[in-house]
C-alpha cells in the first residue's frame, strides 16, 4: 500500500501500485535456497553509493554570515554572539509544511527562552525587493503564532550561502549554531527537540549528531534509489539496497523496516529471496513494536502470506484491522479476503 510509505518517511513519496496479494514470486536461482542466499555478503550503504559525498557545509562547520535584509517581526539579529545559541529556520509564504511547523518553533523558542534566538529565514519567493518586503509582512502580521524573529534573506544570499553548500533541497529546513558559532545540527524543525535541549545544555556530542545525520541522509538517497529500482524491475539492486536498509540504516527503525517491506512486495516478478527479505524486516518491525503496529502487522502478514504460511497470515491480519482506523479497514478487509480465498 503506497499509504504506508508517504507515512513513514519525510520527504519521500510512494509511486508503485498497490500489491496484488495474489501475485506468486519466482523461484530463487537454482542450486541455492533462499537462506543460503541471505547468507552471503553483501555490500553497505557507503559501498552502493560511492559517490555521495558529505556536503561541503556540514556539521562542525563555521556558521556562514546572516545576511537579512529586513525584519518582520521580533529583535533584529545580525551576527552570532560567543555562548548563545541559535537555532536559524529557513521557511516560505507559499509552503504548507512550513506554516504547519510554525507553532512548533514557536513553542521551543518560549521553552528556552534566552538560552537559544530563533530566526526565521525567508528564501524561495518569486517576488523580490519592496514587494517581497510587502507581501511577508502582510504574512507574518497573519500569522501571529510566528513568535520569535523572522527575517528575510538579502536577495538570494542565505539560499546560496546556507541551503544550497549543506545539500538542503526542502524547506522547512533548521540549522542549530552553537555557542561556539559551529553548525552543530541540521534538519526538519519538527525533529530538533532533543538535540536543541542537550546543545543548550552542553551535552550534545556533536561527532556522533554528524554522523546520525549523515546515516540518516545517506538512508533517504538509498531509499529513493530503491524505488528507483522497483520502477525498473533491477531486482539486484532493489534487494541488495533493501538488504542493507534492513541490517545497518532501520535496523532498529520499525517505519523503515515496515516501508522497505512493503516496497519489496509490491515488486511483482521480483525473485524469491525479495519476498524472504520482506518477511524478515516486518517480523523485525513488528518484534519492535511489540505486534501492536497495525501498519506494521498487515505487511507481516501479507508476507507471511507470500511465504506460504496461511493461516499465519490471517491471524495477523485480522489483528492488524482489530488496531487500524475505520478508514484504512476496508482495503485491509479486502486483503483478508484474499488469503481466505487463496485454495
Amino acid at each position: 500500500m503506497s499509504r504506508i510509505l508517504i507515512v513513514l518517511l519525510t520527504g519521500l513519496s510512494a509511486g508503485l501500485a498497490h500489491a496484488n496479494p495474489d501475485a506468486k514470486p519466482s523461484k530463487a536461482p537454482e542450486g541455492k535456497s533462499a537462506d543460503k542466499v541471505a547468507a552471503e555478503s553483501h555490500k553497505t550503504l557507503a559501498e552502493l553509493f560511492p559517490d555521495v559525498k558529505k556536503p561541503e557545509l556540514w556539521i562542525g562547520s563555521k556558521a556562514p554570515a546572516l545576511q537579512l535584509a529586513h525584519f518582520a517581526r521580533g529583535e533584529a539579529i545580525t551576527s552570532f554572539e560567543p555562548g548563545q545559541t541559535y537555532v536559524v529556520e529557513f521557511w516560505a509564504t507559499w509552503c504548507g509544511p512550513c506554516i504547519a511547523a510554525f507553532p512548533h518553533v514557536a513553542e521551543l523558542q518560549k521553552k528556552h527562552g534566552d538560552k537559544v534566538r530563533v530566526i526565521g529565514v525567508n528564501i524561495w519567493e518569486q517576488t523580490s525587493g519592496d514587494e517581497r518586503i510587502e507581501m511577508v509582512n502582510k504574512f507574518v502580521e497573519k500569522h501571529t503564532e510566528m513568535q520569535y524573529t523572522v527575517a528575510i534573506e538579502d536577495g538570494t544570499s542565505m539560499s546560496e550561502t546556507w541551503m544550497r553548500p549543506a545539500g538542503q533541497n526542502g524547506i522547512p529546513a533548521a540549522f542549530i549554531v552553537n555557542g561556539q558559532g559551529e553548525i552543530a545540527w541540521m534538519g526538519h524543525p519538527m525533529a530538533m527537540d532533543e538535540p536543541l535541549s542537550k546543545i543548550i545544555a552542553g551535552e550534545y556530542d556533536i561527532e556522533a549528531g554528524a554522523k546520525e545525520t549523515w546515516n540518516r541522509q545517506l538512508a533517504m538517497t538509498a531509499f529513493t534509489d530503491l524505488r528507483k529500482a522497483a520502477m525498473s524491475e533491477n531486482w539486484e539492486r532493489m534487494y541488495d539496497i533493501s538488504y542493507a536498509l534492513t541490517n545497518e540504516a532501520f535496523q532498529d527503525e520499525p517505519s523503515g523496516l515496515n516501508a522497505v517491506a512493503w516496497m519489496l512486495l509490491q515488486a511483482e516478478g521480483a525473485p524469491e529471496k525479495c519476498t524472504k527479505l520482506a518477511y524478515k524486516a516486518a517480523k523485525t518491525g513488528c518484534e519492535k513494536t511489540d505486534w501492536e503496529e497495525w501498519m506494521l502487522l498487515d505487511t507481516y502478514a501479507l508476507a507471511t502470506f507470500r511465504n506460504g504460511n496461511k493461516e499465519e497470515a490471517i491471524k495477523w491480519q485480522t489483528k492488524a484491522i482489530e488496531l487500524a482506523p475505520d478508514e484504512a479497514k476496508p482495503e485491509m478487509q479486502a486483503q483478508l479476503a484474499s488469503f481466505t480465498a487463496e485454495g
